[in-house]
């Protein structure tokens, strides 16, 4: 005789769950990978910027660093940038929070600290 568990047709909990854990995954996908997408792009704007800065100002490079924020729809401000430009380089400093939602109706917020010196 042949066992039940086998037969064409028959939907078993593991396929369930599988399918569950996929449509999971695919919405924090959707979720988080475009903010952190835009937060690794930042990042590499504040690299630049302290690498490359060396005849602007730091207004300037903070002002060119807000406009990119404003750019990637990021929550940063003018006075979230702290630019210290000294003789032998440039330091560049940003706080802000990200918030995605986790579950439906279930934020997750963190804090990104940006610390980049030349």
């Amino acid at each position: 005789m042949r066992s039940m568990k086998g037969e064409r047709g028959a939907i078993s909990m593991g396929l369930v769950v599988g399918i569950f854990l996929v449509l999971f995954a695919a919405y924090e996908a959707k979720q988080f990978g475009p903010l952190l997408l835009r937060q690794f792009q930042f990042q590499d704007a504040a690299i630049e910027a302290s690498k490359f800065s060396a005849t602007k100002d730091a207004n300037a490079v903070a002002n060119e660093l807000a406009h990119k924020a404003a750019e990637l729809q990021l929550p940063i401000t003018r006075e979230m940038i702290k630019v210290t430009k000294q003789a032998t380089h440039v330091r560049v400093q940003v706080a802000y929070e990200l918030s995605a939602d986790w579950l439906p109706g279930k934020p997750y917020k963190w804090t990104v600290n940006v610390d980049e010196q030349s």
